[in-house]
């Protein structure tokens, strides 16, 4: 059966040796990343996102304006050095709790303004992603943001050169999980509940690759008309 306890054995080792310093800059340090956090935060007030880590995005919106922040992770330790650094920040108006899909089922239809998926969904179960695009959905406000960055697309070429396993079809092991769907089919998807408003490919030098960044907005349902 498959499971996330080794996603979760790796992302505790990461963050218990992360810095657990206070955050002083609004900048993420990336230009198209700092771009699309303040797209999402302007005339935002609540941001819930979905695979944290340690909090660092909640953090540079909050030093954007927005006032309420919800962080949800599989780590331990990535909620724990969150709450580290909201209390050596000593900023309020933030709440980090420690769980998965199943942690969304308890939030109220539209409670949030925006939401920030990144990293995230590509690195899910695929039934998993899908549960977790369907509750986002249900959790945002008509007219409400979603930031969704994914890892590249992976190629025939690279999984085989690389030696990454095939659990099924494009579901990957490449030492943790990668549902590795082409841009085209990830637009496909996410136009399936929301509308695209923006797209853009950023680069990362140190890894020598580019991230998918689609900037999205919740539209309404037939049924909400």
């Amino acid at each position: 059966m498959i499971n996330y306890d080794r996603v979760v054995k790796y992302w505790n080792k990461v963050f218990g040796e992360t810095n657990k310093g206070p955050i002083k800059t609004a900048s993420i340090g990336q230009n198209d990343l700092d771009k699309a956090l303040d797209w999402l935060c302007q005339n935002s007030n609540s941001i819930l996102d979905f695979g944290c880590g340690n909090g660092v995005m909640l953090f540079k919106c909050c030093l954007r304006g927005t006032k309420n922040h919800r962080g949800i992770d599989i780590s331990k330790e990535g909620i724990k050095v969150a709450k580290e650094i909201q209390e050596i920040s000593e900023k309020e108006g933030f709440t980090f709790t420690v769980g998965g899909v199943e942690e969304l089922e308890a939030i109220s239809d539209g409670s949030f303004d925006g939401v920030i998926l990144s990293n995230i969904i590509d690195n899910l179960i695929p039934q998993d992603a899908i549960k977790v695009l369907t509750e986002v959905k249900r959790i945002l406000k008509i007219g409400g943001k979603l930031l969704v960055k994914l890892n590249p697309f992976l190629t025939e070429k690279e999984i085989k050169e690389w030696n990454i396993k095939v659990i099924e079809k494009n579901f990957l092991d490449d030492g943790l999980f990668l549902w590795n769907q082409s841009t085209e089919e990830w637009t496909g998807l996410l136009e399936s509940y929301f509308s695209i408003v923006d797209y853009k490919e950023i680069y990362y030098p140190e890894y020598d690759q580019y991230n998918r960044l689609f900037l999205v907005i919740n539209k309404m349902n037939e049924e909400n008309i």
